[in-house]
């Protein structure tokens, strides 16, 4: 709640600091940090006061996950690998023997 001015000045004169605001609901004198809803004109000292203390915190730090589980995503990586190696571009080379045959023998000395 928004203090008249004389009130202010009063609190100044009587207490030694000037204040703007007090909570709606207890009373309290608000310094820097207030507790508000959107939308709505009170103000707050706190989320006690506010009403909504024992609500969990809804807000998660970081990018969101793509996956909910590790088997979810372990499913995702291996078909990502089967469709990678499925690929025409993506072949391992065949080792032919008849090509590989006899290289020990073919070895010609250094000179």
């Amino acid at each position: 709640m928004l203090l008249a001015i004389q009130k202010s000045y009063e609190l100044l004169r009587n207490y030694g600091f000037f204040a703007r605001e007090i909570c709606d609901k207890c009373g309290i004198v608000l310094g820097a940090v207030r507790f508000t809803r959107y939308g709505e004109p009170e103000v707050y000292c706190s989320s006690e006061c506010r009403g909504d203390a024992h609500k969990a915190a809804s807000r998660r730090s970081g990018r969101p996950r793509k996956y909910k589980t590790d088997r979810e995503r372990g499913a995702a990586k291996t078909r990502q690998q089967q469709t990678y190696r499925s690929h025409p571009n993506v072949e391992k080379t065949v080792r032919i023997q008849s090509e590989t045959k006899n290289l020990q023998t073919q070895k010609s000395p250094l000179s």
